[in-house]
C-alpha cells in the first residue's frame, strides 16, 4: 500500500483522440488495483475548460472556467479492485455553437483556412480555446480518488473534413 492509499492502476483507453460534434467517443477504463477499494461510484466524464482572465483591484487572475461537463456512472458503490468497463459518449451536435460574435468570427476563419483560421479566430476574437478531456474517476470515501484523463480535440474543421469524404 502507498502512502496515499492504495497503489492504484487505472487505465482509459480511446479509439481515438480527434472528434468532430456529433461523434462517439469509446473507449475502456481498465482497473488493476493491487488490493480492493471501496468506491462509492466508478464514472467517465466529457469536461470542456477555458481559461479566463480578469481585472480586478487586486490585479489579473487567471482561472479554469468549466464551460462544459458531462458524467456518464460506469458503477455504483461497492469494492473495486480488477475490470474492464466499455462506455460511450455522444458529442452533442451542438456542442461548439454559440450565437457571439467571436465564435462566429472563429468558425469563419476555421472554414477558410481549417486549423490555422480556428487558432486565429480565437486570437482575433480575444477568445481562448477549449480544452477538453475524457476523465475516469473512482469517488473513494476518506482517500484520495482514483482518476485517469485523456485529452482529446473536437473541433468543427474535422466534422467538415470527414463529410467530404
Amino acid at each position: 500500500m502507498g502512502l496515499l492509499g492504495p497503489d492504484n492502476q487505472m487505465t482509459l483507453t480511446l479509439e481515438k483522440y480527434d472528434f468532430s460534434p456529433g461523434d462517439i467517443i469509446k473507449g475502456v477504463v481498465g482497473l488493476n488495483l493491487e488490493k480492493p477499494v471501496k468506491g462509492r461510484k466508478l464514472e467517465v466524464a466529457l469536461i470542456g475548460t477555458r481559461n479566463t482572465t480578469h481585472r480586478d483591484s487586486d490585479g489579473v487572475h487567471n482561472q479554469d472556467e468549466i464551460i462544459y461537463h458531462f458524467e456518464l456512472p460506469l458503477d455504483g458503490e461497492k469494492e473495486y479492485q480488477k475490470g474492464q468497463y466499455s462506455f460511450e459518449i455522444k458529442i452533442q451536435p451542438d456542442i461548439l455553437l454559440s450565437n457571439s460574435m467571436s465564435q462566429q468570427i472563429n468558425q469563419k476563419l476555421e472554414e477558410k483556412l481549417g486549423s490555422i483560421g480556428s487558432v486565429l479566430g480565437q486570437m482575433v476574437a480575444g477568445q481562448r480555446p477549449i480544452h477538453w478531456e475524457v476523465k475516469a474517476h473512482i469517488d473513494i470515501p476518506m482517500r484520495l480518488d482514483v482518476n485517469q484523463s485523456r485529452d482529446i480535440v473536437i473541433s468543427p474543421a474535422a466534422m467538415q473534413y470527414n463529410n467530404k469524404i
